[in-house]
């Protein structure tokens, strides 16, 4: 199953294997579970933490942050329509972890970085 923020972890993928700054700025990890509207989920871990950054489907990874979202949530949030504040305050994010480290989302999540056309 695909789902709409495919594209987008595909393109975090890249920014973290070459924006060491980014990376550096990030410094935690996280493991989104994105759940579809047919009730579908996929699972991806994003690791601003190790040495070798990663992102990919490796649910088995530690991570420091736990964030449940709707795929649709997810694409707003990437497109600047939702900020990830009040997409948790709206009960429409759920959040396992350090909320201060999670708030590092927006970094990866920045809309101004993102070159796919959702």
């Amino acid at each position: 199953m695909t789902f709409k923020s495919d594209v987008v972890f595909e393109e975090i993928k890249e920014r973290i294997q070459t924006d060491k700054e980014m990376v550096k700025k990030v410094g935690t990890s996280f493991r989104m579970t994105i759940a579809g509207a047919d009730g579908a989920t996929k699972v991806w871990t994003i690791d601003a933490k190790s040495d070798t950054p990663y992102v990919g489907d490796d649910g088995s990874r530690p991570v420091e942050i736990e964030i449940s979202i709707k795929d649709s949530d997810f694409i707003a949030i990437a497109q600047g329509k939702l900020k990830p504040d009040q997409a948790f305050m709206q009960g429409k994010m759920k959040l396992k972890g350090n909320i201060a480290k999670a708030m590092k989302l927006r970094t990866i999540l920045d809309p101004k970085m993102l070159k796919a056309k959702l």
